[in-house]
């Protein structure tokens, strides 16, 4: 029979709620970073940044609760700061996007929708097509042109307008053309991220032409504005191309987002040390304990990209909203339970930074800290740009699953969490004795090899998810030996600070590398 240490009910409970909480935020804030319309090399450099801020937040917050005894009302502000300031993020605006075609005449007039885009645009599926071939309304767009002199002279001749050569002459040139057009609802062309629509008629002023023509081929470049959202969809450029630190976007996200990650770094470092004071001697039932974190990891996560897929009237924009009020309930409800768990004050030691420098004489400690940093590696390449592979796979081999790709990333999280780490966290003491923590931590770097070779030979992202079980050896397992080995070495006077030392080599050391690395990667291959 199994009995249920009810001393440690709300410490279990605070892990369900917080990790539930968070989990959806925390796991689709690269998706949501890319809708907003940031590059993936820029959210590269945000997540280093952030890797860095949670490497230095670590440590001193450990210092502090070990030198002074306000673990208690530091604990419980921050856990109510992520909820705070997650929900805060539903409410800043995405960076400023415009509307891009190619206006080409030639024998025929073409609107090449997604010109000059470099792949960044989602792909065409079918779906969509027949949507634009099923809609019975006619296809009207507003253009606005650039007005380059061989276009205009080419537009006065081929199309008989009498008055706009004079008109060019008075120093409007500057100005941008205004037509009306009415496009054909079939696609001309079709090239990668490329869609031409041939045009059935212009206006310019009072003077309207029918299939319009040139005698030589001549194209302009214009901001449009179409009545079909299937067109205004493809010509929108997606990923900002301007100085993003003038604006008042991007500096509303910089800063809430590091608040954000300030707070849920300081609730991670603090959370294992406070199951540690309640467990006593008992260590290796910490993984019994933190395992419940990871079923409300993977069960909010599945349920929120249900909902962001519900409540989504597109499938390449998603909505987003339901899981920050989700989020923020969550966390509201944990402040409660965190408010009555019984936290032990350290009883504070001049010798603290002492006694932690000591540590770094011994052999073992260093490598096991080297081996913090390459998990840190690996984990950060999965955490950062899984979702984005998922999605780039989606677009480039089965389109027909973007309708519900948060479904799929959500499910993918759910196993990962559910199906991997749980019974290996909950099982964690019982393997960490029988082969010990060196035997462990080789195993979580051999996983890894095996995973990312399997993720690098699969198109299709639904067998993402049987690879996502390893999760329960490369985090679950692996977690529960690092913070075990850092409570084990930790000195007494500086649990805390030893623990969010250790949490910080993983996330931020471990992970600013990854970021790095990835980032050179994608300016190479971008």
């Amino acid at each position: 029979m199994f009995s249920v240490n009810k001393s440690m009910l709300r410490m279990k409970f605070h892990y369900f709620l917080y990790l539930g909480g968070i989990a959806s935020i925390v796991g689709f804030s690269p998706t949501i970073a890319k809708q907003m319309g940031y590059s993936p090399i820029l959210v590269g450099y945000l997540y280093t940044y952030l890797s860095i801020l949670s490497f230095l937040v670590k440590p001193i917050i450990g210092l502090i609760v070990d030198k002074f005894r306000v673990k208690r009302i530091t604990f419980l502000a921050f856990v109510l700061t992520c909820g705070l300031t997650a929900f805060v993020l539903n409410f800043i605006q995405k960076l400023p996007t415009e509307t891009a075609a190619i206006l080409s005449c030639n024998s025929k007039t073409v609107l090449d929708v997604g010109s000059n885009i470099n792949g960044q645009l989602p792909q065409c599926d079918d779906s969509l097509k027949q949507l634009l071939m099923n809609n019975s309304m006619s296809i009207t767009c507003q253009l606005y042109c650039q007005p380059n002199k061989s276009f205009w002279d080419e537009m006065c001749k081929s199309w008989s307008m009498d008055y706009c050569a004079p008109q060019y002459n008075t120093n409007t040139s500057n100005n941008l053309v205004h037509l009306n057009v009415s496009l054909f609802k079939s696609l001309t062309d079709e090239i990668e991220n490329n869609y031409g629509f041939e045009v059935k008629s212009m206006q310019f002023k009072e003077t309207q032409v029918f299939f319009p023509t040139c005698l030589k081929p001549v194209s302009s470049r214009c901001k449009i504005d179409c009545s079909n959202d299937f067109i205004m969809e493809l010509a929108t450029i997606t990923v900002f191309e301007g100085n993003i630190f003038g604006l008042h976007q991007f500096w509303e996200y910089f800063i809430v987002m590091s608040l954000f990650w300030i707070s849920q770094a300081i609730t991670w470092s603090l959370q294992d040390p406070i199951c540690f004071d309640l467990l006593g001697d008992k260590l290796e039932d910490f993984g019994k304990q933190r395992c419940w974190g990871s079923i409300s990891w993977g069960l909010f996560s599945i349920f929120g990209g249900a909902l962001v897929d519900y409540f989504s009237d597109s499938d390449i924009h998603k909505n987003y909203f339901p899981i920050y009020y989700l989020c923020l309930i969550i966390i509201l409800c944990d402040f409660v339970v965190a408010y009555k768990i019984k936290i032990t004050e350290t009883i504070g030691s001049k010798n603290t930074l002492s006694d932690i420098f000591k540590l770094l004489t011994n052999v073992n400690v260093v490598i096991f800290f080297v081996w913090i940093i390459s998990m840190g590696i690996c984990t950060s390449m999965v955490w950062n740009y899984l979702f984005w592979y998922m999605e780039d796979l989606t677009q480039k081999y089965h389109s027909e699953k973007q309708l519900w790709i948060k479904t799929l990333q959500g499910s993918a999280i759910g196993i990962q969490c559910i199906g991997g780490e749980m019974p290996f966290l909950f099982f964690s003491g019982w393997i960490i004795k029988r082969i010990g923590h060196t035997y462990c931590m080789a195993l979580g770097l051999i996983t890894f090899a095996v995973r990312f070779y399997l993720y690098s030979i699969i198109t299709n992202p639904i067998w993402i998810l049987p690879i996502e079980f390893t999760n329960g050896i490369t985090f679950g397992l692996c977690h529960a030996v690092l913070m075990e080995y850092a409570r084990i070495i930790a000195p007494a006077s500086a649990v805390t600070t030893v623990v969010g030392f250790s949490g910080a080599l993983f996330e931020g050391v471990g992970m600013c590398i990854s970021i790095t690395v990835n980032d050179i990667f994608l300016i190479l291959i971008y």
